[in-house]
């Protein structure tokens, strides 16, 4: 027992000493050394260096970090953890794009078959639309037969020309939809080709045949417009347009579409244009498409002469422009007013 307590004794001294002999260094708000050995209370947190009894430093306390610098270091540390998983997620792209494509050529087929795949889609979507079109322009006469007899025009048929038009317009805003659908696959295989001549150490620069198959079409007959106002002047603009290079007479004429009649040979012009509203009920886009003579598949004709590719690239430039607004007694002639009943709709 004597001999442990006399350790202890022993030890306790020791530190007491140590505790006596610590000496500090910090410096103060004027930038003035200071040492002591004691750390006064406010200097605390600003940071000192502890010597030992012969001046060597033993130990450094950097200062306190203020809210911003922890709130910069954690920003620091969210934005290298986000870092990490991009470079995680491009190793894991890359490596399903080797693995998918063995070369240029194979990614551009796959591309290809993507978009006639869509392609398809709409020429089916636009057969419908004829079917509906032609049945849209029966149920029309029916209520134009019992209008001039004097008589009242059923409900049950009123329901069904609204909704004939209602498809009409649902099948043209799929329509729109799918068209955008093909530019984003064009833009992301655009990226993937990039990417594919980078990883497998090709040139940089595309050969002539990857230059025009990459080369996404611009859609220059289709038109934004973002309020209610403009939206209105460009749909008039649109209707001047449609009934300036059809060839077609106008057969049916809405609150939102516009369609003349089928062509009846190769040189024909008929056209189908279309305000479709987004969401909000302000903003929309204004579409405008050609007719063919057939949508069967493997049977379509080749819509595309230089005649009717001539008017849809010409559309988007002439509505922003207004090269095609009528005076304003024409224009006035053809705005439309909001739906007429069944047999005051059609054109």
């Amino acid at each position: 027992m004597s001999c442990c307590l006399l350790l202890a004794c022993l030890l306790l001294g020791a530190a007491a000493e140590t505790a006596a002999q610590a000496l500090y260094r910090w410096v103060d708000d004027q930038g003035n050394i200071q040492y002591s050995d004691v750390i006064p209370p406010t200097e605390v947190e600003k940071g000192h260096t502890q010597l030992s009894p012969q001046g060597l430093r033993v130990r450094t306390v950097p200062p306190a970090k203020t809210p911003e610098e922890i709130q910069r270091e954690r920003e620091l540390e969210r934005l290298r953890a986000q870092q990490q998983r991009m470079l995680e997620q491009q190793r894991a792209d890359d490596r399903v794009l080797l693995n998918t494509f063995q070369s240029v050529d194979d990614l551009i087929m796959t591309r290809d078959g993507n978009l006639s795949d869509i392609d398809t889609m709409i020429q089916f979507k636009k057969g419908n639309i004829r079917r509906q079109q032609d049945w849209l322009m029966q149920l029309r006469a029916e209520a134009a037969d019992l209008e001039r007899k004097g008589e009242a025009v059923p409900p049950q048929l009123k329901e069904r020309i609204d909704g004939t038009e209602r498809s009409i317009e649902e099948a043209l805003a799929a329509i729109v939809e799918r068209e955008q659908q093909k530019q984003e696959i064009r833009r992301k295989f655009d990226r993937d080709l990039k990417r594919l001549r980078q990883l497998k150490n090709l040139p940089a620069t595309p050969t002539p045949r990857e230059a025009v198959a990459t080369r996404p079409p611009v859609l220059k007959n289709l038109v934004e417009c973002s309020d209610q106002m403009s939206c209105e002047q460009l749909w008039q603009r649109a209707l001047s347009y449609v009934r300036r290079h059809a060839t077609m007479p106008i057969e049916s004429l809405g609150k939102d579409v516009a369609m003349t009649e089928a062509p009846k040979d190769r040189n024909d012009i008929a056209l189908t244009v279309s305000r479709i509203w987004r969401e909000d009920g302000r903003s929309a886009s204004i579409f405008l498409d050609v007719q063919c003579r057939s949508y069967s598949p493997g049977q379509e004709e080749s819509c595309r002469t230089d005649a009717r590719a001539a008017v849809l690239d010409g559309f988007r430039s002439a509505l922003e422009r207004g090269e095609d607004a009528r005076s304003s007694d024409d224009t006035a002639a053809v705005r439309v007013q909001p739906r007429a009943p069944a047999s005051l709709s059609g054109g």
